[in-house]
């Protein structure tokens, strides 16, 4: 806001003005009537007297209509509201006594009142305007008469005061007016502020609630309504109606200060949380600050951690490996095909092939790890690029030796990830149920099926009908080198999920009553 743009308040200073108008216009003819005006004026001319106060109630009453419609702007008015009350007072001092009456003194309300609205500059030109018209009403009072330097002086006085309130009215006015820009600057701050802190901690994966010393809940974020269950709005309800075990770790917290940073379970069928607290303020008392940790995830970043630094040393074993390996299989092959050789070596040296043939195969999807390239995600239609790499998938085999049965996914949903590196991730996942899941009569049929999560990432299944993973080994499967089945490499869903890291996606495994089931959750392209 400028610092001369009018307030909201100006309006209602200028309406308060006409109040007072029409108020001084009926006092004054109260007077008249009542037979005060001579009581209270040295002089007074009846008629001229009257008949001004009934024009300037008429100008009045157009006034107050005029600053209730605010037509014409507010400058304007504030011109036409003081040239109408400084032509009456004029002329009511002419038709009195004269300036030392005191009723002069009455311009002093409609010039305070305007200089809070006008700039300075309007505000001294008026206040200079009405110095003058009461010095020329004060000469044409006594035109023809000897010269009375009293009453001239009175009229300088009274411009001195006009001057010296217009100012100060005016000063006030203008601070005022920073002030309110300054306010309302601040509180558009506040607001951006508070809508990008509110934004931040939405978005974070991190559970956080501001609690009150008697652990009622202030303020909690999407994170921690997740893990803790909520249900209605918990903002305001004791923490122990929310989740007791939680109440009861603070509790403990509040009473010795000892960290405890050790998994809680914060209800059946509920994930365990790492909890952190501290206070908001260095008091001993006041807002106590609650930030949950999902164990599960931190257990899941350190075991990513760990993988990556087994994978960057698998590779450069690898590297290491692959010259001495292709000598050996070289060596084996040239025995294999040489006539001295007798059925029961031949028999071993095929074994040496395979097997070197396996090791190879390892250090092949080792290396094409450690030098993998980055991805480059485009927006993916996920229903028509899923029909294509099935139908890619099972070109070159048998109708019906792979079954893949896809629900119904909307042709609207897009999803952000580097082509090249989902085909490699649906094959590796297809390939490792068809081979995994293999029972004798039971024929695996692999089925997808696509959704959204809360916070609007899409994700896809991936499930078959096979015996699915044992509980036990369900934390291993993602390792690199780790199998259940003879003549595996173990690099397959480890190398599925590097895929989704590269391209901000996550793969995980969803515990099923029967079979198999691997989600992938997408970055959504556009809005779901």
């Amino acid at each position: 806001m400028p610092p001369n743009a009018p307030l909201p308040e100006d309006w209602r200073v200028l309406r308060l003005l006409s109040l007072y108008r029409l108020a001084l216009v009926a006092l004054l003819l109260f007077l008249l009537a009542a037979g005060y005006t001579p009581q209270v004026l040295s002089s007074v001319k009846p008629e001229w007297y009257r008949w001004t106060c009934q024009i300037y109630g008429g100008a009045a009453l157009l006034l107050a209509w005029m600053a209730q419609r605010r037509r014409p702007g507010m400058a304007a008015q504030a011109h036409i509201h003081y040239l109408a009350d400084l032509g009456a007072i004029a002329t009511l001092v002419h038709a009195s006594g004269g300036v030392d009456d005191g009723l002069g003194a009455l311009l002093l309300i409609p010039a305070v009142t305007c200089a809070l609205i006008l700039s300075l500059r309007m505000a001294v030109m008026q206040a200079s305007l009405g110095t003058l018209v009461l010095f020329g009403e004060q000469f044409v009072r006594h035109y023809g008469q000897p010269l009375d330097a009293s009453e001239y002086t009175s009229i300088g006085v009274l411009g001195l005061i006009l001057f010296g309130t217009a100012i100060a009215a005016n000063t006030v006015a203008q601070r005022a007016r920073k002030s309110e820009a300054l306010a309302l600057r601040m509180g558009s701050d506040f607001d951006d502020l508070s809508k990008l802190n509110e934004t931040i901690l939405d978005s974070m994966q991190t559970g956080v609630l501001v609690l009150d010393e008697n652990l009622r809940i202030g303020n909690l974020n999407a994170a921690a309504r997740e893990l803790m269950r909520t249900t209605g709005r918990a903002e305001g309800r004791a923490l122990e109606l929310e989740s007791a075990p939680l109440a009861e770790r603070l509790r403990f917290w509040l009473a010795s200060r000892d960290d405890d940073e050790s998994p809680l379970q914060l209800g059946p069928n509920m994930p365990e949380v790492v909890v952190r607290v501290t206070r908001l303020r260095a008091a001993t008392r006041g807002p106590i600050l609650v930030l949950l940790e999902d164990a599960s995830r931190l257990r899941e970043q350190a075991q990513q951690i760990k993988l990556a630094a087994l994978g960057r040393l698998s590779a450069s074993i690898a590297h290491e490996i692959r010259n001495p390996l292709s000598a050996i299989s070289h060596a084996g092959q040239l025995l294999y095909e040489a006539d001295e050789i007798g059925a029961e070596n031949r028999r071993l040296l095929a074994m040496i092939h395979r097997h070197t043939d396996r090791i190879d195969k390892i250090v092949d999807d080792v290396m094409a790890l450690s030098r993998r390239e980055s991805a480059a995600p485009t927006a993916i239609p996920l229903a028509l690029w899923m029909e294509d790499t099935v139908a890619l998938y099972a070109e070159g085999r048998a109708a019906g030796e792979r079954p893949i049965e896809m629900a119904e996914i909307a042709r609207s949903v897009k999803v952000h990830f580097d082509p090249r590196h989902l085909q490699q991730l649906m094959f590796n996942l297809w390939d490792n149920a068809f081979r995994h899941g293999a029972r004798d009569g039971v024929t695996i049929v692999v089925r997808l099926a696509m959704g959204v999560e809360r916070g609007g990432r899409p994700w896809l299944d991936v499930a078959d009908n096979g015996p699915g993973v044992a509980p036990e080994l369900v934390d291993r499967i993602f390792e690199p080198f780790f199998t259940t089945a003879h003549g595996g490499t173990g690099l397959g869903l480890y190398l599925a999920r590097e895929l989704c890291e590269l391209n901000q996606a996550r793969l995980s495994y969803q515990p099923r009553a029967a079979g198999a089931c691997f989600r992938v959750s997408f970055t959504p392209a556009v809005a779901i």
